[in-house]
């Protein structure tokens, strides 16, 4: 091969990384800590729900640092999640976040959950989605640390 075709392999090469590179994820992942909340004490959330010929898997995540005995004291609690439409449309729910149905990693003072919220939730809307959480505890859930959303998207004949 000459100077000439190596060079427009190379650039060819180039092209096709940059345009690889340019490919939206099929997940993005948003997390608030527990000291970045509001005020009022919300994790907010933009969750861009824009392909109307998708579904989309949500899924919750947080750590909690306490031992275990704080642990086995410390009962599920509820999240008030509000979820608003680019219309401006508001819709709201209570889901609770089961902190006893086991964890994703553990050790004697440290718990990371990863809990489903909605799979193959269908939006009423196409566009980005504004998520407000409240964590409505009562109190303080010992050692929590943040809230996290993983937006997962999948087309509609079941591939990802």
């Amino acid at each position: 091969m000459g100077r000439f075709s190596q060079a427009w392999m190379l650039l060819l090469a180039v092209l096709m990384a940059a345009a690889w590179s340019c490919v939206r994820p099929d997940s993005v992942e948003q997390y608030v800590g527990a000291e970045q909340r509001e005020p009022n004490g919300l994790y907010h959330y933009s969750i861009d729900m824009s392909d109307s010929l998708a579904t989309y898997d949500i899924t919750l995540y947080s750590r909690i640092d306490a031992g275990k005995q704080r642990m086995a004291a410390t009962r599920d609690f509820p999240l008030t999640v509000t979820w608003t439409a680019p219309s401006g449309r508001r819709f709201r729910e209570t889901v609770y976040f089961g902190i006893h149905e086991g964890s994703e990693g553990s050790n004697f003072y440290s718990n990371q959950y990863r809990k489903p919220y909605r799979t193959g939730l269908v939006p009423l809307e196409a566009g980005v989605w504004d998520m407000a959480v409240q964590v409505n505890s009562g109190n303080e859930v010992p050692g929590f640390r943040g809230l996290g959303v993983i937006c997962k998207k999948n087309l509609r004949d079941g591939t990802r």
